[in-house]
């Protein structure tokens, strides 16, 4: 389904607009680190999408890896879930030719969502309060973030490779 939709042939043609790589605050590397899609094993793994380790032999970086972009990945899935129970226009593909348009339904209702869980006193969790799982790892497994190097036209592999071990630095 991904293959042939129209968002997959504006991210590959560079028609959707993402931003040029830029540097983490917090990456001593300095890297100019691509934004990326979160998928799940569905997908292809792609500089631009990334997906899970798979599940075969999974190592704690892997493991944690897995752990922290399923986690983002449900929370993208669970806030467009409660956005499509309440704004029908997302229950099904957006007939507009004009993507400005398009753009600004999408903001509206993302507003509109925010806005609506704020007024019915619903708050989101504080990072602070979320379990962190890197209190559970072995030391010994955790690269400092210096020693990584990605290349300027990295391969998704050591896009997702570096990322793997990002998520290990304090």
């Amino acid at each position: 389904m991904f293959r042939a939709s129209i968002i997959k042939n504006w991210i590959t043609t560079g028609r959707l607009n993402i931003p040029f790589p830029s540097k983490s605050i917090d990456d001593l590397n300095d890297y100019n680190f691509p934004f990326y899609f979160v998928g799940d094993e569905a997908f292809s793994l792609t500089p631009y999408l990334l997906r899970p380790y798979p599940q075969r032999t999974l190592d704690n970086v892997k493991r944690i890896f897995n752990y922290r972009l399923s986690r983002g990945r449900k929370t993208v899935e669970c806030a467009f879930g409660m956005m499509t129970e309440k704004f029908q226009v997302l229950s099904s593909a957006i007939r507009i030719r004009n993507t400005e348009r398009v753009t600004d339904i999408i903001k509206s209702v993302c507003i509109l969502h925010n806005f609506i869980r704020k007024k019915e006193g619903i708050k989101y969790t504080p990072y602070e309060q979320v379990e962190n799982i890197q209190d559970s790892i072995d030391s010994t497994t955790v690269l400092p973030i210096q020693d990584l190097v990605l290349r300027d036209r990295a391969s998704a592999h050591e896009v997702r490779n570096y990322l793997a071990n990002y998520f290990l630095t304090p």
